[in-house]
């Protein structure tokens, strides 16, 4: 009878001695998570993850590691010391890196672990993981659980077409083909238009400053909501893209007109699929749709490659929708120890989950009720001149 082992290791120490390990597990797997690959793990470790004490839960098969799930400690005024994964503040995907036999010891380790903190937080999992994983471990009924679906996550199968201009011809009406050709046409008119794709620390390094002056300019530096918008995370991302681009795992797609970086990708590339991780444009370009036509050309050279799935990742947006070919969903998972403060703090949260759900549904309705109304308001006549 197999008998898979778990150990908790603590400290910065523990966390780099086990780094040679890390890659070997990491690269015997045919699809583990991109986003706790060994560069994602250990450019945290050495900038955004300096302040934390880490604790790396791992499950070896006859001392042979075969599962790793990395958090660190954060403390919370009043409610005391949480775990997190390693990377909450950046990465978009926290199912741990282990052979499918390794994912249920590590789940049990984890709410094992959980005696000694206030809760664990996974705000990103995976439908499948979320499924054939927690679900099980669930209804075990070993510690106090609070599961709920956080997101949508939009994907195109790009294994279902048979070229790019079959893929346009299936997602795109006539009328969208015809515009984007007719902006494509218009962007020519400005000067020199370049697609390129860097996947090479040499070639990405001197535009990765430029990719943080550019989001800056954006919509989402306006709003605050970018990749690059605190200084400690514009140091993680630069050694972060160097380190993936040193082990091929970095595309950072730009569109340059006379040498001017417009609209930039940054797709984080998997075993046979390609994740949409960051993008920002020019708003003075806005009218040219850069952001737009430089997915396309990044569609277009994943067709080509032969990669299965186009990954949008997390936020439901209309884009999205409109190319995307399959739905899935984020989930997000806590535990809380079998005690009297986990069982206070798991009925805060459902009623916190529950106030929230009942504020979105409300907010839908009466959206529904204007667009209903504006439908049913006639539109005045105007007399012509």
């Amino acid at each position: 009878m197999q008998l898979l082992i778990t150990e908790t290791l603590r400290g910065r120490k523990a966390a780099f001695a086990l780094e040679k390990e890390y890659i070997e597990l990491f690269e015997s797997l045919p699809n583990a998570n991109v986003f706790f690959s060994p560069e994602w793990v250990y450019s945290w470790l050495l900038s955004l993850g300096r302040r934390y004490e880490v604790c790396f839960i791992t499950c070896r098969d006859e001392g042979r590691l075969v599962g790793v799930w990395p958090f660190f400690e954060h403390r919370i005024p009043v409610i005391g010391v949480s775990l997190l994964p390693v990377g909450a503040q950046a990465a978009d995907l926290f199912d741990p890196v282990a052979r499918q036999d390794a994912m249920g010891p590590l789940v049990e380790a984890l709410c094992a672990l959980c005696k000694n903190y206030s809760f664990a937080w996974m705000p990103l999992l995976s439908l499948r993981f979320a499924n054939q994983v927690l679900q099980p471990a669930i209804k075990s009924g070993k510690g106090r659980h609070f599961l709920r679906k956080r997101t949508e996550r939009f994907l195109v199968e790009l294994d279902k077409f048979k070229s790019f201009e079959d893929f346009m011809q299936m997602v795109f009406g006539p009328k969208t083909r015809q515009s984007l050709r007719r902006k494509a046409r218009r962007l020519d008119e400005k000067g020199e238009v370049r697609f390129q794709s860097l996947e090479t620390p040499e070639d990405v390094s001197p535009w990765i400053t430029k990719a943080m002056q550019l989001e800056k300019v954006s919509w989402k530096g306006e709003e605050g909501v970018g990749i690059f918008k605190r200084a400690t995370h514009r140091a993680f991302y630069h050694l972060l893209m160097e380190n993936l681009a040193a082990r091929g795992r970095l595309r950072l797609s730009i569109l340059t007109v006379n040498d001017e970086m417009v609209a930039y990708e940054i797709g984080i590339l998997g075993t046979d699929n390609y994740c949409m991780h960051g993008t920002a444009f020019d708003p003075a370009m806005a009218s040219f749709s850069p952001g737009r036509l430089l997915m396309l050309h990044v569609m277009e050279k994943c067709i080509g490659e032969n990669r299965r799935i186009y990954d949008f990742l997390q936020n439901d947006q209309e884009f999205k929708r409109q190319v995307s070919t399959h739905a899935s969903s984020f989930w997000d998972w806590i535990v809380f120890p079998r005690s009297l403060r986990g069982a206070l703090l798991l009925v805060l949260v459902r009623t916190l989950h529950n106030c929230s759900e009942w504020k979105r549904r409300r907010a839908k309705k009466i959206e529904e009720a204007k667009r209903k109304a504006a439908e049913n308001t006639e539109s005045p006549v105007i007399d012509p001149e």
